[in-house]
């Protein structure tokens, strides 16, 4: 062979090899949601195992702050997206589907649709939820002997002082519907119940802006209780030593909902629906319940009473457990967190 036929023979050769290395090529899926604890756990129990069944596939998980920040970032890069599914809560969510940013998906593509709930397909099968985070109290284990049992202990004088509360978010949007039901009043007319419930136990308050967050603080003792979500504290509770504990009052709770998202205009839409398809699955959301204590959405998985207990709390408060009008909700959320700010927060 001459030296001329070698460089062609290894030419094509080069090429062959790069023509199956394209045609083997892994797929990025680019995924952004919340931070801390959930990232870790959603990366532990949902994209590993997910990448493990589908090893063309590699999942990025990108950390948001919050749900406000996530669509902050996908209304900048509405034009041109880089992330290609958003993880966030329901009310954002249908904001950002106002806007145009998200996009519906086809039961064809995505069969575990199917096994949502209708109230769970929002906005065309837009947005679809895939899990909730109850909102409760936590304790710190060593200074409260005594754990609340009811949303108005938190207006207790022996707490003076001795609570982290951040209420200019959904966390505050949801407590308003709780405590003007303790109040027999309907959120859709007044909240002005709510917001003297809030007024009786801000001088109880020592932060509305606890830091780094609202489970180290009662982690450290800095404080004796925060209102802050379930999921993550019971978590917390396993991991770090038992100190955080998690007072689900009997009145009840609302259950914040999580959504997952297909970005409009993404480039690997169609692996960004392989992976939304196996999130939605009945394996999936039982694993991320069992391990993480976020309520599951799909309609085919059966919690053990021990994980449902702690998820919604004792019978009495799974019993008084109670949803929202989240579409209703979207329309006034900015409104009542300016109330917050202003009638509650900046008053004391």
């Amino acid at each position: 062979m001459t030296l001329k036929h070698s460089i062609s023979a290894l030419s094509l050769a080069a090429a062959l090899a790069a023509a199956g290395s394209a045609g083997a090529q892994t797929a990025t899926v680019t995924v952004v949601g919340f931070s801390g604890v959930f990232a870790e756990n959603y990366q532990k129990f949902i994209i590993e195992p997910f990448e493990a069944a589908h090893p063309d596939i590699d999942i990025q998980y990108q950390q948001s702050k919050n749900s406000a920040e996530t669509l902050a970032l996908l209304t900048l890069q509405k034009s041109d997206p880089t992330v290609d599914v958003a993880l966030i809560d329901v009310s954002v969510a249908i904001k950002a589907n106002q806007e145009g940013i998200f996009a519906p998906l086809d039961p064809a593509e995505v069969p575990n649709l199917a096994k949502q709930p209708d109230w769970a397909r929002i906005d065309g099968d837009r947005s679809i939820a895939f899990s909730q985070d109850n909102l409760t109290i936590l304790y710190n284990t060593e200074t409260v002997t005594e754990p609340p049992t009811s949303w108005s202990d938190l207006a207790d004088p022996k707490y003076k002082g001795r609570i982290a509360a951040r209420m200019a978010d959904t966390r505050g949007v949801i407590l308003l519907p709780i405590l003007n039901h303790m109040a027999g009043a309907d959120y859709k007319e007044t909240i002005d119940p709510a917001l003297e419930a809030m007024n009786a136990f801000a001088p109880n308050v020592s932060t509305w802006d606890p830091a780094p967050d609202c489970y180290a603080v009662v982690q450290s003792g800095e404080v004796d209780l925060s209102i802050c979500w379930n999921g993550r504290a019971q978590y917390l509770h396993d991991t770090q030593g038992g100190i955080i504990g998690i007072a689900a009052p009997k009145e009840g709770s609302i259950g914040q909902t999580n959504t997952i998202n297909l970005v409009a205009g993404s480039t690997e839409a169609e692996a960004a629906k392989t992976f939304i398809d196996y999130a939605l699955s009945a394996e999936a959301q039982a694993t991320f319940a069992e391990q993480s204590f976020y309520g599951p959405v799909n309609t085919e998985v059966e919690l053990s009473p021990e994980t449902a207990q702690r998820i919604y709390g004792s019978p009495e408060a799974q019993a008084a457990q109670m949803t929202l009008d989240w579409p209703w909700i979207a329309t006034v959320y900015s409104q009542w967190i300016q109330r917050i700010n202003r009638e509650v927060i900046a008053q004391n």
